[in-house]
């Protein structure tokens, strides 16, 4: 066999391996987690029935799903339907920087839940391993101003799960490493703009 026909089989096999993976880790997240799912959403649909807004924000690669879940609440995401109030506080890059300048990087989303979160707000926190500075102190900034939080984490929580309260809920996502939780995240978010949409409009 070529070194070319070698390549393409043994990255074949790389694939089959990946996808085999995180089939597995699917089905344990619907068995393990299937339930939290529904218990989020309901929670996340009764803050927008009381006139609540869903915060977001995630560090690093989770930064861009916790956009993509304010934007599919505040657009759509298989229905044309009425707009739906969610922020995502990582999307202002020039108040993110001039946050990180005047104090700390680890302050970007608890100086702006400090200034603007509201008691029937409800934030959803994505992170890898919990040990995310940036995280942790949003959460405990929730918690200053009565905001009740969901935070979606790998198994491995780290520091974040130390903090976590009565009024917050935790989905451990059934993975660790960073390239097996940053997909069964997406796929968390995505059901919960799902199970929101079918709750609120059939």
């Amino acid at each position: 066999m070529d070194g070319r026909r070698l390549y393409h089989v043994r990255m074949l096999e790389h694939i089959n391996g990946r996808i085999a993976a995180l089939s597995q880790s699917l089905h344990e997240l619907d068995s393990e987690q299937g339930p939290s799912l529904v218990q989020i959403s309901a929670r996340l649909t009764q803050t927008l029935l009381t006139e609540g807004r869903i915060l977001t924000c995630g560090v690093g690669q989770q930064s861009g799903l916790a956009q993509m879940l304010a934007s599919q609440l505040n657009h759509k995401l298989s229905r044309d339907r009425p707009s739906l109030p969610a922020l995502c506080l990582n999307t202002d890059t020039v108040l993110l920087s001039s946050i990180a300048a005047g104090s700390s990087g680890s302050e970007i989303y608890a100086h702006q839940l400090r200034a603007h979160g509201q008691a029937n707000d409800l934030l959803l926190i994505l992170c890898q391993n919990g040990n995310e500075p940036a995280c942790m102190k949003a959460l405990l900034a929730a918690h200053d101003r009565d905001i009740g939080s969901i935070v979606i984490s790998g198994r491995e929580n780290g520091q974040l799960g130390s903090i976590i309260n009565h009024n917050d809920q935790e989905l451990k996502i059934p993975a660790t490493e960073a390239s097996e939780v940053l997909p069964l995240q997406l796929a968390c978010i995505t059901l919960l703009a799902e199970l929101i949409e079918h709750q609120l409009f059939g």
